[in-house]
């Protein structure tokens, strides 16, 4: 990737970075509940935080991160507090030369609650992206394969036949790379003659001609990758956060939750196999999607009954990862 590249990215995180935690203050007079979001994204691996208050700013926003994917940087970003009911699980992808046709799409994402995937083709000019509700999980293991990277001709229903990045590894064994149940395409973060290690588990898959090819899935979450102490730093549907409220997942399936420090709460966490975090100690219980989940934020969500309101509401939960 290019050195460039790299540090703008660096740059407009933090030019962008915002106080996206429970004590930033809002400004009735100056801030529209229907468009104001916040943004969690990444750009080329490096996370930031965005308030974008109106539809002029939100779309200002979407023209940076559609810019970056074109010099060559992977983007995703999750909004908090723009939409009001729980994603469809199905996942969404589109591939367009037409970048507007792109930032529409986005922003139906975005609406949907999915969590937005967006990189460029720039041989062919083509915009690819791909949006999701909940993390998969991969509960046969993860491991890492050292090879060198490559674009092998594929096809797909989709895109009919296209070039795909795959890591060769050893002599003969070719791994194509998948993401959040979708192949990737050649132009996005990878690049050709690369030698790298990347982590995930190993498929067999079989084209429609019979063919078998093997797929290196790199998405996923895991035990390992929940574990960990996690501070609630924001919440929606639920009430204002006042106090300092810390889980700490084991791996061994228990959870603790202090409050202020104070002598931790016990009960059990684990991952169902599509994807969601089930803890009993979360407000209400039950099993909450994945939205986002890096080495520094946890965003989960749910549907539930409120009796107070007498409706379903979305609940949002926004962690971040406490360093021990």
């Amino acid at each position: 990737m290019k050195h460039t590249t790299k540090l703008l990215a660096i740059l407009f995180a933090a030019i962008v970075m915002t106080a996206c935690g429970k004590d930033e203050p809002q400004t009735p007079a100056t801030v529209d509940k229907d468009t104001q979001r916040t943004v969690i994204y990444t750009i080329g691996g490096n996370e930031g935080c965005r308030t974008v208050k109106d539809d002029t700013e939100w779309e200002s926003m979407l023209d940076q991160l559609c810019d970056y994917a074109q010099q060559g940087e992977h983007v995703a970003f999750y909004s908090l507090g723009s939409h009001t009911q729980q994603a469809s699980k199905e996942g969404t992808s589109i591939s367009t030369t037409n970048r507007e046709e792109l930032k529409r799409w986005m922003k139906t994402m975005e609406r949907e609650g999915k969590t937005v995937n967006v990189s460029y083709d720039d041989k062919t000019g083509t915009w690819n992206g791909w949006a999701y509700a909940n993390i998969p999980i991969l509960n046969d293991g993860s491991d890492c394969y050292t090879g060198v990277m490559t674009c092998v001709e594929m096809f797909l229903a989709d895109y009919g036949m296209t070039m795909v990045p795959a890591l060769i590894v050893g002599s003969d064994s070719v791994l194509v790379l998948e993401r959040y149940g979708y192949i990737l395409l050649c132009g996005g973060e990878f690049t050709d003659g690369d030698t790298i290690t990347l982590c995930g588990t190993v498929e067999s898959r079989q084209q429609d001609d019979g063919t078998e090819y093997l797929v290196l899935n790199l998405s996923g979450t895991s035990e390992s990758t929940i574990a960990g102490s996690w501070r609630i730093i924001s919440q929606t549907g639920l009430s204002t956060i006042t106090d300092e409220v810390v889980y700490t997942f084991s791996e061994d399936g228990t959870v603790g939750r202090s409050v202020n420090g104070g002598t931790p709460e016990s009960g059990l966490w684990s991952l169902s196999d599509d994807g969601c975090l089930c803890c009993d100690l979360f407000p209400d219980g039950g099993c909450w999607n994945i939205n986002w989940l890096s080495g520094y934020t946890m965003i989960v969500s749910r549907t539930g009954y409120s009796a107070q309101e007498n409706n379903n509401v979305y609940y949002v939960i926004q962690f971040e990862k406490v360093a021990i």
